[in-house]
């Protein structure tokens, strides 16, 4: 039977007191750190739950098949488990900053509510619910409406390119340039919209392998104990190998107890073994409303410096809606008369506000026109309610 996490710990405080322990931690020997605790009684797959770090990597370490290598991962597998200072000063950590969550601590939610105390080991947890964002075939040319935001990720793939450039000509690149971008603005400016462009950008660079987008809230790569944190957070990652990670409502990350720092240590091990272990096949967006997120973000300098930049999204002015409305009809295989057009405009312009900025999903909502084919003026509706747009918060529209 499995071990409550409470038994864990405190197996973890008397191996690590060891001597022949605290050794294998000074040589970085953690194989030989992991058959001692699995001779306690503490499995490879309890190990795994607690630090985020897969079971078959801990595996190859014990047969000493591979080794770990980055900080970030040794890191990951103090936190996880909790060592006492004397352990992680063999492996060459800092000391656990005060109030930092380990094995068994609460978590608090996002209400500020306490969330329930993990009395089991954190694999029985929801797994993170993925969705795919919508594809853009041509990358960023089918960015419509948003001009300055192609003008910022245009940047990026310049720097990239360059990187690539340097490469080819048999520049040793010591220190690649990052994938991962920041995305801030509110629900329907066009983050999910860019990231698929982004996605299909960085694959015809060769960047990536697929370039496919999958979407997550950062509310369910939260859990009750920093191990379950690491887990959900690499059980998201998984299957955007290949392509992008677009995590949603980022800044709600702020609003926890701690700023978010628990993921924040999570997330930047995630990558770190990614880059140096699992051939840097991946790039993860974060995404949210920009005061809290960019303060989360540069909580943890660390993980702040594996991001490339941070791109605004301003939100739609009515001409823009009104050219995405005729991309979605035209994809849609509708086709709009000239005085629908006109209609359209003046419809979303008095949906927007006027004169602040839209939300994409008006234009969506107002293209739900299904069952004809020749759009005209009278199939226009007159207004169009923008809390009918959006039933659900985090519902993403069409590739929005």
């Amino acid at each position: 039977m499995a071990l409550a996490v409470s038994e864990v710990r405190g197996i973890v405080e008397r191996v690590f007191a060891r001597r022949d322990v605290l050794d294998a931690c000074a040589r970085r020997d953690l194989g030989a750190v992991i058959r001692v605790l699995s001779g306690h009684g503490v499995t490879q797959g309890q190990i795994a739950e607690l630090t985020g770090i897969s079971q078959g990597r801990l595996s190859e370490w014990v047969r000493h098949r591979r080794a770990p290598r980055a900080s970030s991962t040794f890191e990951a597998f103090a936190e996880g488990l909790g060592v006492p200072a004397a352990a992680r000063e063999a492996l060459g950590l800092a000391p656990r900053p005060v109030g930092t969550a380990g094995p068994g601590v609460v978590a608090r939610s996002f209400q500020g509510q306490a969330a329930a105390p993990a009395v089991t080991l954190p694999g029985e947890a929801r797994p993170p619910s993925l969705r795919p964002a919508g594809t853009s075939g041509d990358g960023l040319a089918d960015l419509r409406g948003l001009e300055p935001v192609r003008a910022e990720v245009a940047d990026v793939l310049a720097i990239l390119k360059a990187e690539q450039s340097r490469r080819k000509a048999g520049s040793v690149v010591r220190r690649g340039a990052w994938k991962n971008l920041v995305f801030t603005g509110g629900a329907g400016s066009g983050k999910s919209r860019a990231a698929a462009a982004v996605g299909q950008a960085y694959r015809k660079l060769g960047l990536l392998d697929t370039g496919h987008v999958l979407e997550v809230a950062a509310a369910d790569l939260v859990g009750a104990s920093s191990g379950e944190t690491g887990t959900l957070v690499a059980e998201a990652l998984k299957p955007a190998t290949g392509g992008i990670l677009l995590i949603n409502g980022a800044h709600d990350w702020y609003r926890l107890r701690d700023h978010g720092r628990q993921v924040s240590r999570r997330l930047y091990a995630q990558l770190s073994e990614y880059r140096n272990e699992l051939g840097d096949g991946i790039a993860v967006i974060v995404a949210g409303q920009a005061d809290p997120l960019l303060r989360w973000l540069h909580g943890y300098p660390p993980l702040a410096a594996r991001f490339q930049a941070v791109i605004g999204f301003p939100g739609y002015t009515p001409e823009q809606l009104t050219a995405i409305f005729s991309t979605l009809a035209e994809e849609a295989g509708l086709r709009l008369t000239p005085g629908a057009v006109r209609k359209a405009a003046a419809v979303l312009d008095l949906a927007a506000g006027g004169d602040g900025p839209g939300n994409a999903r008006l234009a969506v909502g107002l293209r739900d026109l299904a069952t004809l084919v020749t759009i005209t003026e009278t199939d226009i509706p007159q207004y169009l309610d923008p809390g009918q747009a959006a039933p659900d918060e985090d519902w993403s529209g069409l590739y929005l």
